[in-house]
């Protein structure tokens, strides 16, 4: 059986490469390109995307366009009870009263999906965030409670 799950896996994702998202990498909500090849665009800004956390292999960036490539690892077991298994990556941009406003987001990310999320960003602090909530059983799961935020600065 575990063989028959690798061989559609495989095929699954063979097919979800060959299908191309938009070559210029613009379109609504900044430029958002879906990407199944794992390769992130060149200069991009990976950030990791497991239960529980956001890890960005760096935390900060000088102001304008700034391209984060969300990959929704799959490093990372899954228990079915746990939930985890879409997440999203928000950018939000922190105000002068502590609260955070959404810059933009790359949303439905399932296990070994990327995407990549292209801003221009004046200088700041944000956050970068997954604000998914999952009801598994009879139990609503946020990610954003369990800790899936961590701070990015942009600087100018």
């Amino acid at each position: 059986m575990g063989i028959a799950v690798a061989g559609i896996l495989a095929g699954v994702f063979a097919v979800s490469a060959a299908c191309g998202g938009d070559d210029d990498g613009h379109g609504m909500g900044g430029a958002m390109s879906d990407m199944m090849s794992g390769r992130a665009p060149e200069g991009a800004i990976r950030v990791g995307l497991v239960n529980w956390a956001v890890e960005p292999e760096r935390t900060s960036a000088p102001a304008g366009e700034v391209t984060f490539w969300a990959v929704h690892d799959m490093q990372h077991a899954h228990m079915s009870a746990e939930g985890g298994d879409i997440h999203d990556l928000q950018v939000m941009r922190k105000t002068a009263d502590g609260s955070f406003e959404l810059a933009g987001e790359v949303k439905g990310l399932r296990m070994g999906e990327a995407k990549a999320l292209t801003l221009t960003l004046e200088p700041g602090e944000y956050e970068l965030a997954c604000t998914v909530v999952e009801v598994v059983g009879d139990e609503a799961i946020g990610h954003y409670a369990k800790g899936m935020r961590t701070p990015f600065t942009v600087t100018g």
